[in-house]
């Protein structure tokens, strides 16, 4: 059973990653995330290592989503105040953390609404 569980690997979502690659260009972006501590092999063995500005591996810091120190963390890691930053999730939970902590929040539901949300489209 441990072995099928390491085994699990998630989807990498090719129009997020695009999209993320656009808004790269012209903001930070940190991402954050519940993970285990393979979290940046995984992204090294998937070519995904240096997409991002950082990486907040909360089980790295020792605080996970939602607390708020997390979120400081990510502002922290790029040199932003928090207020300047928006957070996105697929948890709702997550992004009203975020809200209470002074980031702006999106609650994300597909592509097409981050596409809107940001007014950025890959070329």
């Amino acid at each position: 059973m441990v072995d099928a569980w390491y085994g699990l690997s998630g989807r990498i979502d090719t129009e997020v990653m695009e999209l993320l690659t656009a808004l790269r260009g012209r903001v930070p972006v940190v991402l954050v995330s519940n993970a285990t501590t393979r979290l940046e092999s995984y992204l090294a063995a998937h070519g995904l290592a240096k997409s991002f500005d950082a990486v907040v591996n909360t089980s790295r810091i020792g605080v996970a989503k939602p607390d708020p120190r997390v979120f400081e963390e990510a502002a922290l890691r790029v040199g932003v105040e928090v207020k300047r930053c928006l957070f996105v999730d697929d948890t709702l939970a997550n992004v009203v953390a975020a809200r209470k902590a002074g980031m702006q929040g999106v609650h994300y539901r597909n592509v097409g609404q981050l596409r809107e949300e940001f007014g950025v489209l890959p070329d």
